[in-house]
């Protein structure tokens, strides 16, 4: 089991390295951008008090620290879109072919031959993918700290370890959703665009929430409502509703995409 969790990993290096040496692009950028923006908060922030309040309420925008600390500015510009976006990617590409990227490529009888149970293979997978998103995790939320010493910026580390663990909850929750479905069809892209619609829904319900009073409780519906990168980064918190709903679906979705492997007829 050991061996096909490192072959995995293995096969997936490349992929890792151009998602890593992309998410650090994205950080050297607003590390380096973020000294001028300081300089210049009062009038970015007087510039900012023309937009409408279900504007800033919608995005998670904190005016008060926005243009004036590192954590707020990243909130904003890293944490809110960017950030979910690129994890998301390779979520749903790395999730997506478990199972079913090897029927795809007609690799899944080569693996089935093998002297080892469906239910070592799919945990081989599946830990594989958690030690990827740990991997992207720190990689993408600790690469800040040599930026902000090269351009002289001041930094909560404690705030690290808090948004660190809310996106690891975050991706863990989306990739057993992936692998779930993965698991069910046999169709790489089936799963992919499935998990990716989901997501969509998900994102646009939340924003819709937070815009009308009347649909509030939409929000609940959301992955993004729970992955609240303000409160990690800013207040150093995660709600406890986060981490139950974020666990359980892991959790549920896991061993349901479990079952569904051992269970389905796959022709070897």
């Amino acid at each position: 089991m050991l061996a096909l969790v490192t072959r995995v990993i293995k096969d997936n290096r490349t992929f890792f390295i151009a998602n890593a040496f992309i998410w650090v692009l994205f950080i050297w950028m607003y590390v380096a951008f973020f000294p001028s923006v300081s300089e210049n908060a009062a009038q970015l922030q007087e510039a900012f008090k023309s937009y409408p309040e279900s504007f800033f309420k919608a995005f998670s925008i904190n005016m008060d620290v926005m243009f004036t600390n590192l954590e707020g500015f990243l909130s904003i510009e890293y944490y809110s879109i960017v950030w979910p976006i690129l994890m998301v990617i390779f979520v749903l590409t790395y999730g997506s072919f478990t199972i079913a990227g090897e029927i795809d490529r007609g690799t899944i009888e080569v693996l089935l031959a093998q002297p080892i149970s469906r239910t070592k293979i799919y945990w081989a997978k599946y830990l594989a993918g958690v030690i990827l998103i740990l991997a992207f995790v720190f990689l993408s939320n600790f690469s800040v700290v040599p930026f902000t010493m090269l351009y002289h910026v001041k930094f909560q580390w404690q705030a690290l370890l808090t948004i660190s663990a809310l996106g690891f909850l975050f991706s863990l929750s989306v990739f057993s959703v992936t692998t779930m479905l993965s698991s069910l069809f046999s169709s790489r892209a089936k799963a992919a665009s499935l998990a990716g619609g989901v997501l969509i829904v998900m994102y646009v319900l939340n924003i819709i929430s937070k815009f009308k009073v009347s649909v509030d409780n939409l929000k609940y519906l959301s992955f993004f409502h729970y992955f609240d990168h303000s409160a990690a980064l800013i207040d150093n918190h995660i709600s406890a509703l986060a981490v139950a709903v974020f666990l359980g679906v892991s959790l549920t979705c896991t061993l349901a995409g479990l079952i569904a492997f051992i269970k389905r007829d796959i022709a070897t």
